[in-house]
C-alpha cells in the first residue's frame, strides 16, 4: 500500500516537473504567432514535428493507449488477480491526465481541423475522469475494491461508534456534538443531483470542521495527544461512512450516467487520435525511430 502510494506521488511529481519545465522554457515560445514561430530558435525542436514536441507526443499518446488497460482489467476473468483494482484506477487517472497535458504540449497549444475535435474530446474525458474518481471514491468499498453492501456499512457504522465509546471513553452527549461540528446530521437533508453540491461543500470544508473538532476535544476530555488524534481520525472516517451511505443510491446513478457521457468521448479521441498518429507515419514522422 505505502509503495503504491509512494509511487503514485512520484508519478504526479514527475508530471509537474516536465510540465512545469516545458512551460517555463517555452513560454516565450508559445506565446507567439504560427507566423513568427519558425524564427524563434526554439522552433526546430519544440514545433510538433521536432525532437522535443514529438517525442512528447509519442509519450502522451502511448500513456493514453496503455490506460485502456484498466478497461481490460474490469473485464477479464482471467487478469481479476492481477494487483488491487484501485491501484489500477490510480495509474488509469495518472496516464488520463498526464496523457492529453503531453499532447498539449506536442501541439505546441495550436489546433486546427479534425485534432480539434480530438482535443477537445481529449479535454472532456479528461474532466469527466477527475469527476468520475470523485464519484468512485464517493461509493464505500473494501481493500479489494468492492462495493460494500448496505448490512456491511451498518456493522463497520457500528463499529466505529463503539470504537468512540469503549477506546476513547466519549458518551452520546459528545458524540453528538462530534456529529453536530462534523456536520454529520446534514447527510440526509438533499438526493438526487442537488446533493452532489453538497458533497463538495462537505469535502471542502471537512478539514477547517476537524480543526474546529480538535478545539473542542481538547478542552473537554482527557484524552492523551496520540488518543486525540486517533479519536479525530475516528470521528471524521464516521462523518465520511454517514455521508457515503446516505447518498449511496444517488452515488451510484450518477457513476452509471457517468461511463454513458466518459466512453463516447474516449472512443472519439482515440480513432482520431489514431488516424493521426497513422498519416504522421505514413509521412515519415516517426520521431527517434
Amino acid at each position: 500500500m505505502r509503495l503504491h502510494l509512494f509511487s503514485v506521488r512520484i508519478l504526479y511529481l514527475l508530471t509537474i516537473l516536465i510540465l512545469g519545465y516545458a512551460l517555463w522554457t517555452g513560454e516565450p515560445y508559445y506565446r507567439l504567432p504560427r507566423t513568427d514561430r519558425p524564427h524563434y530558435p526554439l522552433h526546430t525542436e519544440w514545433k510538433p514535428g521536432g525532437i522535443v514536441g514529438h517525442g512528447l507526443g509519442v509519450i502522451g499518446s502511448f500513456l493514453m493507449v496503455v490506460l485502456l488497460l484498466y478497461s481490460v482489467r474490469k473485464r477479464f476473468r482471467f487478469m481479476q488477480r492481477w494487483g488491487n483494482i484501485r491501484y489500477w484506477l490510480n495509474y488509469h487517472i495518472w496516464m488520463g491526465v498526464t496523457g492529453p497535458l503531453l499532447v498539449i504540449l506536442h501541439s505546441a497549444f495550436k489546433f486546427g481541423g479534425i485534432i480539434a475535435v480530438s482535443f477537445w474530446s481529449m479535454v472532456a474525458v479528461a474532466v469527466s475522469g477527475v469527476l468520475g474518481r470523485y464519484l468512485y471514491l464517493q461509493i464505500p468499498r473494501s481493500v479489494n475494491g468492492v462495493e460494500l453492501t448496505p448490512s456491511e456499512l451498518a456493522e463497520q457504522q457500528r463499529r466505529l461508534m463503539q470504537r468512540m465509546r469503549d477506546e476513547y471513553g466519549l458518551d452520546l452527549e459528545r458524540i453528538g456534538a462530534i456529529e453536530k461540528v462534523l456536520g454529520t446530521g446534514d447527510a440526509g437533508k438533499s438526493q438526487g443531483l442537488t446533493s452532489v453540491g453538497r458533497w463538495v461543500l462537505n469535502d471542502l470544508a471537512l478539514p477547517l470542521r476537524v480543526s474546529k473538532l480538535r478545539n473542542v476535544l481538547s478542552g473537554s476530555t482527557d484524552l492523551t495527544g496520540s488518543q486525540l488524534r486517533e479519536a479525530i481520525r475516528n470521528a471524521r472516517n464516521l462523518a465520511l461512512l454517514r455521508r457515503r451511505m446516505a447518498f449511496l443510491k444517488t452515488a451510484q446513478a450518477l457513476l452509471h450516467h457517468w461511463h454513458i457521457v466518459h466512453r463516447p468521448f474516449a472512443a472519439v479521441m482515440l480513432i482520431i487520435m489514431m488516424i493521426h498518429v497513422g498519416v504522421t507515419i505514413f509521412f515519415g514522422y516517426t520521431w527517434i525511430f
